[in-house]
């Protein structure tokens, strides 16, 4: 854990290793950076008293939100506001500050069927330099984004699979560590089975329930969501797809869009067998493992006219469960 250095280091340090158990690893990576930022204002502004008022509040705001998005802005508001209510917890008297009211104004990007062909093409032929800490990358990618497409799977998700969790007569996978803990079943294809199951031949790991399914240094630790990240975007290049779609409301060609992809695609599928949208949606919700139709909503919006029809079809079925209004990040 870093060093910090304001009156508080003690406290933050406890309250990070609460939230570490608590969070995601990508969530609890942004959340402690936050928390550090925040720990170097307090020394940058000399602060030495046990207490937070609300003008050193205000000013961490101001000095945090120069330049970037208000969603991204509130995103550090609400992270510290957790630290200073655990604080609070602890006794000492902290400005509590109240959250920024923000909309969801996120459009994913929507891959195509060319996109997808050119990004497994380009995965199967990936070539890197050898790093110790991913030394299996070469192997690992094709399926890792095979998974993220056709299961619709988290990364994190993916990532933290062990081979035990891998049924391979039954071609499920069970997912322990989840998003909120909401562990679930997730079944896959016969071509995606055989894929899995050669893959875990090649890897030595087919018989090792305790392996995870995408080792870093050994097989008992996985390979980490940066490193995949970054990989991915050498991929994405290689198969020739822009990232210029980034917008303000957008942050291109991601990971997390195979995702949106999946649960578009599967929507869309549903509804050409003939599966009536109010069967459909909640099914898909489960599947993906949200707490809410509301959170599913949010995965069916893309830009353009791709699936138009199936856009058209969610918005008939959501109108009048989701209105629009802001909400508190």
């Amino acid at each position: 854990m870093p060093e910090y250095g304001s009156v508080f280091s003690d406290e933050i340090r406890t309250h990070l290793s609460i939230r570490e158990v608590e969070l995601s690893s990508e969530a609890y990576r942004h959340y402690k950076r936050t928390v550090a930022l925040f720990d170097e204002y307090l020394c940058r502004i000399n602060h030495t008293e046990k207490r937070i008022a609300e003008s050193v509040i205000e000013g961490w705001i101001k000095e945090i939100s120069a330049g970037i998005s208000v969603n991204t802005s509130s995103l550090h508001v609400h992270y510290i506001r957790q630290l200073l209510l655990y604080l609070t917890g602890c006794g000492y008297p902290c400005f509590i500050p109240r959250t920024v009211k923000t909309k969801d104004t996120y459009v994913p990007y929507l891959y195509t069927d060319k996109d997808i062909e050119e990004i497994f093409k380009a995965a199967d032929s990936l070539t890197v330099p050898q790093a110790p800490k991913n030394k299996f990358i070469e192997k690992e990618m094709p399926l890792i984004l095979r998974l993220l497409f056709c299961c619709g799977l988290r990364v994190g998700e993916t990532l933290n699979i062990k081979v035990g969790e891998v049924d391979f007569k039954r071609n499920l996978i069970i997912l322990r560590v989840t998003k909120k803990y909401k562990q679930r079943v997730v079944p896959y294809g016969e071509e995606l089975s055989e894929i899995i199951y050669l893959y875990c031949i090649g890897m030595g790991i087919l018989n090792d329930s305790g392996a995870y399914l995408f080792p870093a240094q050994d097989k008992y630790c996985h390979v980490s969501e940066n490193s995949v990240g970054n990989y991915y975007r050498v991929i994405r290049e290689k198969a020739g797809i822009s990232n210029t779609y980034s917008t303000r409301n957008g942050r291109g060609a991601c990971l997390h869009c195979f995702r949106h992809s999946f649960a578009v695609r599967s929507f869309d599928k549903n509804g050409r067998s003939g599966i009536k949208v109010n069967e459909s949606v909640p099914f898909l919700s489960t599947y993906l493992g949200h707490d809410s139709l509301y959170e599913t909503e949010k995965y069916l919006k893309y830009s353009g006219d791709y699936f138009e029809d199936t856009l058209t079809k969610f918005e008939a079925f959501s109108e009048g469960i989701f209105p629009e209004v802001d909400f508190d990040e």
